[in-house]
């Protein structure tokens, strides 16, 4: 799973940030200050970081010099309303990975994510995954079973790609609660039994045999038919 710090003041921006890389497959932590940023990196791993420049107290630059300070070798792209090129040389003199000046289209930002994260290696949360029984593309949206169609409500959907990246293997309830809600919601305890519930119904899993719950842990998903999952990017 990819992690993606996201460090934004504005909240309209840090919601929509937030929101479209969710949808795109991503695990998000969205704060607006430099002094929570460095919080959060202090804490967790991530594997990029999007952080504005223009931000209240400590800039965006200052939290990039600390990133690259801690030797942390992520991804790092500046959001700015900074266009003046002795800004851009001072970030690249800091770290900055890349630069995307506001305002910007959501869809390149999430090319220049993809090219950056495929150059460091992490996995692609927006590819397919095929076992032999089945086949989700995140990109199309696309569930297939046995090559037909299923259709899934986002939540299902997501629970569904969680699972078959981590086929055969048990996926705690944090685990899952982080991926399909976001790290926000995990003390919310999201109705997560009633949506298993929801997805092995449109699996045809009424044995129970598909999806299994690991009492105390969590699930995991074993396709019927054999064999390991195969992401594609």
């Amino acid at each position: 799973m990819v992690r993606v710090l996201v460090v934004e003041d504005a909240a309209d921006m840090r919601q929509a940030l937030s929101n479209f890389l969710v949808g795109k497959g991503y695990i998000v932590t969205a704060v607006d200050s430099t002094e929570d940023g460095i919080d959060q990196i202090d804490e967790h791993d991530f594997d990029i970081g999007l952080i504005d420049i223009n931000l209240p107290g400590k800039s965006g630059f200052e939290m990039i010099e600390y990133i690259r300070e801690q030797q942390k070798t992520m991804p790092l792209i500046a959001l700015t309303a900074r266009s003046e090129i002795e800004d851009k040389l001072h970030g690249f003199e800091l770290g900055v990975t890349d630069y995307i000046v506001k305002p910007f289209d959501l869809q390149e930002l999430a090319a220049r994510m993809r090219t950056h994260l495929q150059s460091t290696g992490p996995t692609n949360e927006s590819a397919d995954i095929e076992t032999t029984s089945y086949s989700l593309s995140p990109l199309r949206h696309e569930f297939l079973i046995q090559g037909k169609a299923v259709e899934l409500t986002n939540t299902e959907f997501r629970m569904a790609q969680l699972l078959l990246l981590n086929h055969g293997a048990v996926v705690n309830a944090t685990e899952l609660i982080e991926f399909v809600w976001g790290e926000a919601h995990i003390t919310d305890t999201p109705p997560i039994r009633i949506h298993i519930a929801n997805l092995r119904r449109k699996l045809g899993d009424s044995e129970f045999k598909i999806i299994k719950t690991i009492p105390g842990i969590g699930y995991k998903l074993d396709d019927p038919a054999g064999g390991s999952h195969a992401a594609t990017s």
